[in-house]
């Protein structure tokens, strides 16, 4: 017996279905992908509704998403007129019928109910998390990237391209195997140099003992960049009412500025902090984290999202990260009592989340599966009602609908772990510090007074020291900080090492004179880091005759093997620019041993070298493993090497090479670097912002293939327009190195070496180093001498001028 249709159903079937192509859809009869389907009906829910105000689609995936109850906003204009991004803007019921703005997405109403997402008729009227429609509308038209934000921020500075696009990068990672909970929770607002303020969703429980700690960061090179970024705001940042309410003025709300130096930060998997839907990039990689639950309140919405995404990116081995300011937003001043009230399940939660996702552990196969079943345990756990579980189901079905690939379950974290391999070379992440306070206010005044104040209680310190060897000469000067602010505000040079790095390079172990160093130069710079192979307790063992080590100490680790004693220093620079510090003017280089004068002049826009290019035709160091063996390494490496950013470096350097006359138009750079002639030493030099990513990779290629030192420096420096001190080789005492005190004077821009090792027990030359070195820093720093000259801009440099 046929099971099948009459004959004539099956004729009536197929005239309605010609009829509905001929007479309603046009003619095409290319099999569609699920997402050109779904453009293809949010297309026609525009022609039913008649909805004009979507815009054609820009290129290159990126999406903006807000949403807004107003006429469209200044901020709202500002984001529509970005070049690369497409805005989408979703109305609710109180924005305005005449709602238009040219070039936006703008989602009314009644196109968001007669679209295809099945999360629509889930999803509450008058509420934030409308926004979901826009993030799925944005996904379904090909989003590599969205950045969330709101209709009142307003990017600046680098705005969005402050965010880190490259697959790989380098830098800062949050990163700690403690079992302790607080020590897994990681306070953004404190690392970019407000200490007493934490963001909405910091567990109240660990704000009076919480640090971020000064062994929970790492420094890694080549990890994935992170699929979720919150760029951080200044003036008016996302805090909660409790600190508004002790800290914001009425009237005006908060006024509140991040330290402008402090780098991205990535935070490991195992690690979390929170982070709101204000400022902050999704990749693809992390679309399906971006659901807003409905069951909570405004103010805890996207808290609560956040703490939900990082778990489920950390099954697949994904990470969250921090950028440095990138937007401000002025608020409204407003009862913040009454956001007291709507964040009182923030307060009481937050840490029984964190504890929560750290504890919970998915038993099922798929990403997917598993955001189901968090979403499931949030219920069990009250964090947010049923009717969230529900609308994640749905979600998750409106992805899959369009085709959108979920992450596979990925738990190896190792690319993250820091060595603790002594003896390789071979070091993905390292350990480091770096910490900061806040140095730029709106009161510049109040800074430099600040910094004054640091300067004066520090020579106080050396004045102690120097005492204990029956030195007297320095506290009987001292001005007030505002003397010496004013002073020092005069003095332009001093002024532009404000904004410099100070890297200070140590060819051993780290064992004594930190201290000293830190007070002599610290305060005149942005940072001052120490690099070398750093073991905080022997170090404590072994730190005797020298003032204490100030906290925090900034430092970044190079083993024994990686530094093979001085030979491969200049890594440090290498390694500090992958730090990716914000806002630095330039990097000031030296060993520990050498001595700088900092008021004196050179030109901060170039390269400075205190020798340049010298001993032009020796071949000192190149005869042996780390001279012309590296560089047949290096011929070697270039030659096999497909990596399109090795190249590019590799034809600056030759392109500078035959731009300063090293090599001819027939020639290549093997050719230079294959003569095995030239040297220069390197304990002193300085590079510009400008020119330090280009340092900074074609560094790390002499670097990883070996080269020495004086070698490779030497061969960056004849690449490059640098200039040179005017003493030249005159800097270098080896064979004086005993008459330091008679070539010393304030009119060296540096010199080298002056062993610090001698002041810790020989009284003479404590005295002799406070009575020569100190003394003269103290009478130009300090008493404002002019007695010393410097080098005029008119003067020649060595080569490469």
């Amino acid at each position: 017996m046929s099971t099948g249709f009459p004959p004539i159903l099956l004729i009536l079937l197929f005239i309605l279905f010609l009829s509905y192509f001929v007479f309603i859809q046009p003619v095409d009869y290319t099999p569609l992908s699920s997402r050109q389907r779904l453009a293809q009906f949010v297309k026609n829910a525009v022609n039913r509704a008649e909805i004009k105000n979507v815009s054609e689609i820009k290129n290159g995936g990126k999406w903006i998403v807000v949403t807004s109850i107003s006429s469209p906003t200044d901020d709202v204009k500002r984001l529509a007129s970005f070049q690369d991004w497409n805005l989408v803007v979703v109305a609710d019921t109180k924005t305005p019928n005449d709602w238009h703005l040219e070039g936006v997405h703008y989602l009314s109403t009644e196109l968001q109910e007669a679209s295809d997402f099945s999360i629509v008729s889930k999803l509450p009227y008058k509420s934030y998390t409308r926004k979901n429609i826009g993030y799925l509308y944005a996904i379904s038209n090909g989003a590599e990237w969205i950045y969330d934000t709101d209709d009142d921020n307003k990017p600046y500075n680098l705005g969005l391209d402050q965010f880190q696009y490259n697959t790989e990068i380098s830098g800062v990672v949050y990163y700690t195997k403690s079992t302790n909970i607080s020590q897994r929770i990681f306070n953004p607002y404190r690392f970019f140099g407000l200490e007493k303020m934490w963001p909405r969703g910091f567990p109240l429980e660990h704000i009076k003992t919480h640090t971020n700690g000064n062994d929970r960061l790492a420094l890694c090179y080549r990890i994935p960049r992170p699929s979720v970024q919150q760029g951080l705001v200044h003036h008016d940042p996302d805090v909660d009412a409790i600190y508004r309410l002790i800290n914001a003025d009425p009237a005006t709300g908060l006024d509140e500025r991040f330290n402008k130096f402090a780098p991205p930060i990535t935070l490991s998997p195992g690690t979390y902090s929170a982070w709101n839907s204000q400022n902050t990039l999704f990749h693809k990689s992390a679309f399906h984290t971006m659901f807003l639950p409905t069951t909570v309140s405004f103010r805890t919405t996207d808290i609560w999202r956040s703490y939900f995404a990082q778990k489920i990116l950390h099954l697949s081995g994904l990470t969250v990260g921090f950028t440095p300011v990138n937007a401000v937003q002025f608020r409204n001043a407003h009862d913040y009592l009454k956001d007291l009230i709507d964040e009182h399940q923030v307060y009481k939660d937050a840490g029984k989340i964190v504890k929560l996702i750290d504890e919970w552990t998915c038993n099922s196969t798929t990403v997917l599966q598993c955001m189901l079943d968090l979403a499931d345990t949030f219920v069990e756990f009250e964090i947010w009602k049923q009717g969230d579980a529900d609308l994640i189901a749905l979600w998750i079905d409106d992805l899959k609908m369009m085709g959108f690939e979920f992450p596979p379950l990925n738990l190896d974290n190792s690319i993250y772990e820091v060595s603790n391999n002594e003896s390789s070379r071979d070091v993905i992440c390292r350990r480091m510090n770096i910490e900061f306070s806040l140095d730029n206010p709106e009161n510049r005044n109040e800074a430099a007074e600040k910094r004054a104040a640091q300067k004066i209680e520090f020579w106080g310190d050396i004045d102690d020291w120097c005492k204990e060897v029956k030195y007297h000469s320095f506290t009987n000067s001292l001005p007030s900080p505002k003397q010496l602010a004013r002073q020092h505000s005069n003095h332009s040079i001093l002024n532009t090492h404000l904004n410099n790095v100070l890297i200070v390079v140590n060819n051993f172990e780290w064992k004594f004179s930190i201290g000293l160093i830190q007070r002599i130069y610290s305060p005149y710079f942005a940072t001052t880091i120490f690099c070398g192979s750093y073991y905080p307790t022997n170090y404590s063992m072994t730190d005797s005759g020298f003032p204490r080590v100030v906290s925090p100490l900034n430092y970044v680790h190079m083993n024994p093997a990686e530094m093979h004693r001085g030979y491969f220093g200049y890594h440090c620079l290498t390694l500090v620019k992958e730090m990716m510090l914000a806002n630095v003017g330039g990097y000031v280089m030296m060993a520990d041993d050498a001595t700088f004068n900092i008021w004196q002049k050179f030109d901060f826009n170039r390269v400075f070298h205190l020798t340049g290019v010298a001993y032009l035709n020796e071949d000192n160091w190149w005869t042996g493993e780390f001279g012309l063996a590296a560089a047949r390494r290096i011929v070697k490496f270039i030659n096999e090497t497909r990596d399109e950013e090795t190249l590019k470096v590799w034809k600056q350097y030759e392109d500078g090479l035959r731009k300063y006359g090293y090599i001819n138009q027939t020639m290549t750079a093997f050719d230079d670097l294959l003569q095995g002639k030239s040297r220069s030493i390197s304990d002193f030099y300085y590079v510009p912002t400008g020119q330090s990513d280009y340092y900074a990779k074609l560094m790390r290629i002499f670097y990883e293939q070996q080269l020495f030192l004086e070698l490779a420096v030497n061969r960056f420096l004849r690449s490059v327009r640098h200039q040179t001190s005017r003493e030249l080789t005159e800097s270098y005492l080896w064979g004086s190195r005993g008459k330091w005190p008679e070539f010393y004077n304030a009119s060296l821009v540096a010199i080298h070496p002056i062993k610090f090792s001698g002041f810790a027990k020989s009284e003479n030359h404590r005295k002799t180093f406070c009575r020569t070195v100190l003394q003269t820093m103290h009478n130009v720093l300090i008493n404002n001498s002019h007695d010393y000259t410097m080098k005029n801009d008119t003067d020649i440099d060595h080569l490469n001028g």
